[in-house]
């Protein structure tokens, strides 16, 4: 019964969210990490690696040593990515480095862009680099209150810092934003039914606590909620899916044996997302003692596919 009334609480969470500003795109808004990428984002209820960070940094109070991950990814043929997520113990931090390239700047008339100075501006980019930090405590080991909480609850905290440097095509303004923001969640494993192994409900609050500076007028960072919940079925298939008010439905799959020859794992995955229209993805994970190797590639209906590929370090 006691089990019945927090999984209706922990559900109405995501009914607190109500308007918003004007929304500014930032990295946090592609998504991060081959593994999640591969799983199609969905990774709210599973966070179990130092993506956690990203998707919803209570799943960090559940990790134990430490962790450092390195991506690189050409996005949709057009664009750099970088980043570099780690955690040791419940701590996490990231870096994400996000660059779109030369893109030429025509007016509504064909002709090229000026400046407030006059100055003709013949191409614009957009690049973007933000830092975070994070935090993970299970609820049970707070003082005075932890015995009022349900075993494997965790509470988590994400600060983060982000730049943007562009320019606006129809004010003729460069544009240079930074902004701050706070992150709360909530991850909760619930435990094992029969063949079930595992399943984990998280919630993650996006820029609850958000600043823009630099912004026009209107503009701030998009408040929203991710909901995730994620399966394990007889230790072998993972199952997780998320919805998110800002980028829609998330669901992946993800299949791993264990001790094959010098492998020690190898994982297939494959997932489904809606963020920008239905994008599909693929992709695998090998592991080799301590070397993690993960690949993606995601498809999507109105641009060129993407590779994601990833070495990560476990110690």
């Amino acid at each position: 019964m006691r089990r019945a009334l927090w999984l209706c609480g922990f559900a109405l969470i995501v009914l607190v969210v109500s308007g918003q500003a004007r929304p500014l795109g930032t990295v946090f808004d592609i998504g991060a990490g081959v593994r999640p990428v591969g799983l199609g984002e969905a990774f709210t209820g599973l966070a179990d690696d130092e993506y956690a960070l990203f998707y919803n940094p209570a799943g960090l109070a559940t990790l134990t040593g430490g962790r450092v991950s390195l991506l690189y990814q050409s996005h949709f043929g057009a664009s750099t990515y970088l980043s570099a997520f780690g955690s040791f113990g419940n701590f996490g931090g990231g870096l994400i480095f996000f660059d779109f390239g030369q893109v030429p700047c025509l007016t509504a008339q064909n002709q090229p862009c000026t400046d407030a100075q006059g100055q003709t501006v013949e191409a614009f980019g957009y690049s973007s680099f933000a830092l975070a930090i994070g935090w993970g405590v299970m609820m049970r080991t707070l003082p005075f209150v932890g015995n009022l909480f349900p075993a494997g609850l965790a509470l988590g905290l994400r600060a983060k810092f982000v730049s943007i440097t562009s320019f606006d095509p129809v004010q003729f303004q460069a544009l240079n934003i930074t902004g701050l923001a706070l992150d709360p969640a909530f991850l909760w494993d619930v435990g094992a039914f029969g063949p079930v192994t595992k399943v984990r409900l998280g919630v993650a609050g996006e820029n609850l606590l958000g600043l823009a500076f630099g912004a026009a007028e209107g503009e701030g960072f998009p408040l929203g909620m991710r909901l995730g919940i994620s399966t394990r079925l007889l230790d072998l298939v993972t199952v997780s899916m998320d919805v998110s008010l800002n980028d829609g439905f998330h669901l992946g799959i993800e299949y791993t044996l264990t001790e094959l020859g010098p492998l020690d794992a190898l994982s297939i995955r494959a997932g489904m997302l809606t963020r920008t229209g239905l994008g599909l993805s693929v992709g695998m994970g090998v592991i080799f003692g301590s070397l993690h190797i993960d690949y993606a590639f995601l498809f999507h209906p109105d641009f060129e596919g993407s590779h994601w590929i990833a070495a990560a370090f476990r110690f």
